[in-house]
């Protein structure tokens, strides 16, 4: 397999992501490749003197990915891809490959520009809704399948599901024997000032062993006011390894979920006020975690920005727990509403609703996003 115009064709719209820079592939001791991103791609054998990037994986495996049998994520997760370098440019190798089974031409975009967020269908739901003011928390037992998809799911309103993760593998096992399970298996931790770089590429991103990582949050460095927050291995895709440790929850068709996430770090670790376009059921397995949540139709009141001119990923400069109302004196008017999971809930985040999330202690949580196609 000639693997050279295979990367041209990897590379030919990179873009269109907002990548510029220079990739080196290594698949073997005497096999290799660098691309260097641009109109068209630049791609050469042997050994760049300067990548920005660089990727080892076998030729079976690209050749997987390029034809969607094989998923990028996984492949890192579990060993089989490793990453060096710049890893914030790394981690937008999903977009390139997506855009290269796309194929044709596509507007450049730069993936850490701000544009206007357009409204949702989801915020004409919670504006025509009676105001919420606090999140039920239902167990398990008395919220079935039936219930959650008459009273909760077609208004898109928040609950906490308790003792929903009674029959998980993970949930129910001690902590050193989980830790067997996560021996092999890698993910990309977040460092620095994090916080304010929360939704670009430009932050100081690391691959680390997750067993390796897991280990570190028993003895965490002394930190002071002010200091910046712990490292964070946060939006990691579930190794395989790892999914018959956990289960779907009941509520949605298994086909509408997304690939689940996993979510690690000490107290402390922060995600600012955003919101996904997807709904959301978040399991906290170890620790606690703190929500502070806003209903859709606020968005005008946050200085919400997107991260694409059509939305999907918002962001916003209002600090709940800082705020400024000189800046966004709307903002007063916003009912913030505030959960504390323990381990074993499970949060219903609807599609649209803004959250904040920081982690009480030590913390090991997963999400699941569900393409439910509630209402757009």
């Amino acid at each position: 397999m000639d693997l050279q115009p295979l990367l041209g064709k990897l590379f030919a719209n990179a873009g269109a992501v907002g990548v510029a820079g220079t990739f080196q592939f290594v698949f073997g001791p005497q096999l290799a490749y660098w691309c260097e991103a641009g109109t068209p791609p630049r791609v050469e054998p042997g050994r760049h003197d300067a990548p920005e990037v660089t990727i080892e994986v076998s030729q079976a495996d690209l050749l997987g990915i390029m034809g969607g049998n094989a998923n990028v994520e996984e492949l890192f997760a579990s060993g089989r891809l490793k990453i060096g370098g710049n890893l914030g440019l790394a981690t937008l190798l999903p977009q390139i490959i997506d855009q290269a089974r796309k194929g044709g031409a596509a507007q450049k975009s730069d993936m850490n520009q701000r544009h206007v967020t357009p409204p949702r269908y989801s915020e004409h739901v919670s504006a025509s809704r009676p105001q919420v003011t606090e999140v039920q928390r239902i167990p398990a037992t008395e919220l079935d399948v039936e219930r959650f998809k008459r009273d909760f799911l077609p208004y898109g309103t928040p609950v906490v599901i308790s003792d929903a993760l009674r029959d998980w593998k993970l949930f129910n096992m001690e902590r050193q024997a989980s830790l067997e399970h996560f021996a092999e298996l890698q993910g990309i931790t977040r460092h620095g000032d994090y916080v304010k770089k929360t939704f670009s590429t430009e932050r100081d991103f690391r691959s680390t062993s997750m067993a390796d990582f897991i280990n570190s949050l028993d003895n965490p460095p002394p930190r002071n006011k002010g200091d910046e927050p712990p490292a964070y291995m946060g939006n990691n895709i579930v190794p395989a390894q790892l999914l018959e440790l956990i289960q779907y929850p009941p509520y949605f068709e298994r086909s509408l979920y997304i690939a689940p996430r996993i979510w690690i770090g000490p107290k402390g670790t922060l995600t600012p006020l955003h919101r996904d376009d997807a709904d959301n059921l978040f399991a906290q397995v170890w620790g606690h975690k703190s929500f502070i949540l806003a209903a859709p139709h606020y968005r005008p009141a946050l200085g919400t920005w997107s991260t694409s001119p059509k939305g999907g990923l918002d962001g916003c400069d209002f600090n709940p727990d800082a705020p400024d109302y000189q800046r966004f004196p709307e903002a007063r008017q916003v009912t913030f509403l505030r959960v504390l999971l323990e381990a074993g809930d499970l949060l219903f985040l609807p599609e649209g609703w803004f959250h904040q999330v920081e982690s009480v202690s030590t913390s090991l949580s997963v999400n699941f996003w569900v393409n439910s196609g509630r209402g757009w």
